[in-house]
């Protein structure tokens, strides 16, 4: 899995590619996404663009939660932009469709 991680005023914009699962990959993601959120400066909202990203297993879900965690603790929404269908579907069973604010 790869990011790509912009800051356009208030908003944090995260693209990834790849698949979204456990591992040391996913330890280096965490990390990375909550030293940019609260690196960033003052921000309002921080967009996961999931366009490119095939299979999520239930780590990369808790990698997303770590996010969304992340963006409350600095005052920011977080949402889910262009999710998979398989993404879509893991949202469903969790019952985490709103908490993540898939749009």
């Amino acid at each position: 899995m790869n990011s790509n991680i912009t800051k356009e005023g208030g908003l944090l914009r995260v693209d990834l590619n790849g698949d979204l699962t456990g591992g040391a990959e996913a330890m280096k993601f965490a990390k990375l996404i909550r030293e940019e959120i609260t690196a960033a400066g003052p921000i309002s909202n921080v967009i996961i663009n999931m366009h490119s990203v095939g299979f999520v297993d239930s780590s990369g879900l808790g990698m997303l939660l770590g996010a969304r965690e992340a963006a409350q603790s600095v005052g920011a929404s977080l949402e889910i932009e262009e999710p998979s269908a398989q993404f879509k579907n893991l949202l469903e069973l969790t019952k985490l469709s709103d908490v993540l604010g898939v749009r």
